[in-house]
């Protein structure tokens, strides 16, 4: 009787001790998208793309919570399914494996200090207040970010994110020379009607970091945005061949966010970045595998009753007239730019068109905005109307070193100080339930290219394009 009753403690004792280690709360959120759209998205004339488009795309998060100072978190990405592709699971049949791991991670708080931890899959993105987004990094990575808040008014954060390593499809053995890494610090400032963040962040860039699956094709952030243009040299071949086994790269920047002055409202973003891979040979001559470049964008704004009316303006450095000493232009490493829907991935429904691009180098531009238009219960809207123009010197273009814009897109559409554009945005949304929202998305974009420079290596554009989109968005 003894030993049987030995058993039954020993076992409700392991019983208590695994229901305790299961006491978690589970919290379910995310986003649900359907669009339906028509645009021009690629300028060249005579492209063939379907400018008529639909697709799906799903956004899970699930926080398994077990305290203020510990969780556990998970997001499930499906789509973008379009519409009739079978890869995408989204023809007749469907079926398709589109399930992806966007974030997985654990925040745990260190034992008797305000310090928090973040390790596993997660998003960095580039501090900004602006509004115009991220121009060098908004992305999703592996690393570790420790935070802290150490008076009221000052905090800091940590990182350190490993972009690449082990691509290289051609080693049969470790390569020494195939990671990057960066290491950034971000310092919160909070003040009574303003908010200051400085931050930088330094990587060590391996020769073959670069590789891998698809990473030197024109789609590529990373080889877009880093690394300066080489005309049709193999830019994998120019990288591997480079006097430094192992470059470096570099960015410091600040932000500021005044409101002190409400109902006017200003903002000021600004950064410089390096990225250094040594020499190479392009040609048979002395070729720079080098970036450097900077940006500064403005914003100032009124709120209103029924509307806030605003003024951006941003100015980002251009390539000179040497395609041989490396590019003057601001390196990014992942951007993503949402001012405007049609051009930027400033859509409801993410990536509808972005013909201007992910990033703002070798541009600058000004935009008149007023947003949050409202004069019925669950209707508003947002109108913007942008000039840009290039800071590149055309000589890039007559040396042949790029002779198609969009193939910069990542930098963003490659403007010399000869093209400019204009884009104007009219966008609408009608909260049809609480969590359930129906938006309608026009756009115009007027493109002018200096033609004689541009015909000069094959290329002619579509001068007036247009955008038109239907989609609902569910969020729960």
């Amino acid at each position: 009787m003894k030993r049987l009753m030995t058993l039954l403690l020993a076992a409700g004792l392991v019983l208590g001790a695994t229901s305790a280690v299961k006491a978690a709360d589970f919290k379910m959120s995310g986003l649900m998208q359907h669009r339906v759209s028509f645009a021009d998205r690629n300028f060249a004339k005579g492209n063939g793309d379907d400018k008529m488009r639909a697709a799906s795309r799903i956004r899970t998060q699930i926080d398994v919570i077990a305290s203020e100072s510990l969780k556990g978190v998970v997001f499930f990405e499906i789509g973008h399914q379009n519409w009739g592709k079978s890869a995408e699971g989204a023809s007749l049949g469907t079926d398709g494996k589109e399930v992806k791991v966007r974030y997985s991670y654990v925040d745990w708080a260190i034992p008797q200090t305000d310090a928090k931890v973040r390790m596993g899959l997660q998003p960095y993105v580039q501090p900004t207040f602006t509004g115009i987004g991220s121009p060098i990094l908004d992305a999703d990575g592996a690393g570790i970010t420790i935070t802290n808040q150490f008076t009221e008014n000052v905090a800091a954060s940590l990182f350190w994110l490993r972009a690449e390593n082990d691509n290289d499809p051609d080693m049969a053995e470790h390569d020494a020379h195939d990671a990057m890494d960066f290491i950034g610090l971000t310092v919160p400032l909070t003040f009574d009607g303003v908010k200051v963040i400085p931050w930088g962040m330094g990587a060590f860039v391996g020769h073959d970091s670069f590789e891998g699956e698809n990473q030197f094709d024109r789609s590529f952030p990373m080889t877009q945005g880093m690394l300066p243009l080489a005309g049709k040299g193999e830019l994998a071949d120019i990288v591997a061949s480079s006097d430094k086994d192992h470059g470096s790269a570099w960015y410091g920047g600040i932000t500021a966010d005044v409101t002190a002055f409400a109902p006017f409202r200003f903002a000021l973003d600004a950064a410089y970045g390096s990225v250094d891979l040594g020499t190479s040979k392009l040609d048979g001559r002395s070729f720079d595998v080098k970036r450097s470049g900077w940006y500064a964008a403005f914003l100032a704004e009124y709120k209103l009753e029924s509307c806030t009316p605003g003024l951006l303006f941003w100015y980002s450095s251009g390539d000179d007239a040497n395609p041989y000493n490396g590019s003057e232009r601001l390196p990014s490493i992942d951007p993503d730019v949402y001012v405007t829907s049609y051009g930027f991935d400033g859509t409801n429904y993410g990536g509808a068109a972005q013909t201007m691009g992910y990033g703002i180098s070798g541009t600058w531009a000004v935009m008149g905005r007023v947003k949050d238009i409202s004069f019925m219960e669950d209707l508003s809207h947002v109108l913007r109307v942008v000039y840009y123009q290039g800071t590149n010197n055309r000589e890039m273009v007559r040396s042949k070193m790029i002779s198609n814009p969009q193939d910069s897109q990542y930098s963003m559409i490659y403007l010399t100080t000869g093209d400019k554009a204009v884009e104007v945005n009219f966008d609408t949304e009608y909260k049809l339930y609480e969590n359930l929202s129906l938006f309608v998305e026009l756009g115009y974009i007027r493109l002018d290219l200096d033609k004689d420079l541009w015909r000069g290596v094959g290329y002619e554009a579509k001068e007036n394009n247009f955008k038109g989109t239907f989609s609902i968005g569910y969020k729960f």
